[in-house]
């Protein structure tokens, strides 16, 4: 068990800043061209209002990550970014700002492998305007404190959007990968952060075959539900195109899933107990709390285990990871990462040589490699 989590400011009236393993309440708004925003669009946040709708954002407990989430493609439902929320209520519950924007190519049915993608292009007008444009823009981190979430097209967008920009992870949702017909180059090869896919393995396409998870960087996890079905992620709120849901119990899961998988590579300001905290599996640990914190717990995190408490209800579930190779060098306290390694991992002595699996507590990260994750 690693350090606990940083202190919050005075300027926080609670004791702590929210993470996975100490939540809050969660807040949305919806926004759109007429408040300044590049397209409709959905904003959740972090808040001690159960109010929702009208509830006020979190401030003054330290900066949040800020997340985008992609949609896909539905037939017959032109609101469909609306659908999605539990996702990214529990993230906001977890100390994230999550933006679920309207995409006009996916929702048009645009194929996210075409040349000059317009989702792409919306998705970087919608970060740069939470970032500068927003009312609430100076909670935020910084870049790459940046992670992208989707779902079908969306994932493939996603995947697109990750590759060369300042993003610190990514998680695709049933990317229909065997729909990219090569005008663009393949982009889960390309990504350089950590990943995690999840599909059904009872769903109409093929998943994504082995030798193409296997070409993926480390960190990267991959989730498949024996009878999970493309659309079981949005539970009983079924799109027009979508047929009953063969397990609904899927939704809460992956929520869990998705928010352990951030907490653990991109956890806010604060939360330095993360990364030691939550397990490379993914699987939500028993929360610890204060009876304060006790308050705003209430169902969260309950979607992993009511799925394998069901007795195999929805079919079996195959978690598998190939974490990142990281080496502590005793000597400088720095940790380095073999599967990217740079000149200075030679140099290390044998006898100064620790393998570990997250960076220790009191080392940093090799900065002169990792400008990406320079500590503070």
């Amino acid at each position: 068990m690693g350090p606990g989590p940083a202190p919050p400011p005075a300027s926080c009236p609670i004791h702590w800043q929210p993470q996975a393993l100490a939540p809050v309440f969660w807040g949305v708004r919806s926004v759109g061209p007429g408040d300044g925003a590049p397209v409709d669009l959905r904003i959740f946040f972090p808040s001690l209002d159960g109010a929702v709708e009208s509830a006020p954002i979190l401030a003054g407990c330290g900066r949040y990550p800020l997340v985008l989430l992609a949609h896909g493609h539905c037939h017959g439902d032109p609101q469909h970014f609306r659908r999605w929320f539990l996702i990214p209520a529990f993230l906001a519950r977890s100390g994230y700002v999550v933006v679920v924007p309207h995409l006009a190519g996916n929702a048009g049915g645009a194929n996210p492998s075409v040349p000059e993608h317009p989702d792409e292009a919306t998705l970087a007008a919608v970060e740069a305007w939470a970032r500068t444009g927003w009312e609430h823009a100076d909670v935020l981190l910084p870049p790459p404190a940046t992670g992208v979430v989707g779902h079908s097209f969306g994932a493939l967008v996603a995947a697109r959007y990750a590759v060369g920009r300042p993003v610190s992870a990514y998680a695709g949702l049933s990317g229909r990968w065997q729909d990219w017909f090569g005008a663009e180059p393949f982009p889960l090869p390309l990504l350089t952060v950590p990943s995690l896919l999840t599909w059904g393995a009872e769903e109409f396409l093929v998943p994504l075959p082995d030798p193409q998870w296997q070409a993926m960087a480390r960190p990267r996890h991959r989730v498949v539900f024996a009878e999970g079905q493309h659309w079981d992620y949005l539970g009983t709120d079924r799109p027009p195109c979508a047929p009953p849901p063969t397990c609904p119990g899927i939704r809460g899961a992956v929520a869990d899933l998705v928010t352990m998988f951030l907490a653990r590579y991109l956890p806010p300001e604060l939360a330095t107990n993360l990364a030691s905290e939550v397990p490379v599996d993914l699987e939500p640990p028993d929360l610890v709390l204060t009876r304060e914190q006790e308050f705003f717990a209430g169902g969260f995190l309950g979607g992993w285990e009511a799925l394998v408490a069901s007795g195999g209800a929805c079919g079996e579930v195959a978690v598998s990871q190939a974490t990142e190779r990281l080496l502590a060098n005793r000597r400088t306290r720095e940790t380095h990462s073999l599967d990217h390694p740079c000149a200075f991992v030679d140099d290390i002595a044998l006898r100064n040589r620790v393998p570990v699996g997250a960076r220790p507590a009191g080392f940093r990260w090799c900065d002169l490699c990792f400008p990406a994750r320079a500590d503070g």
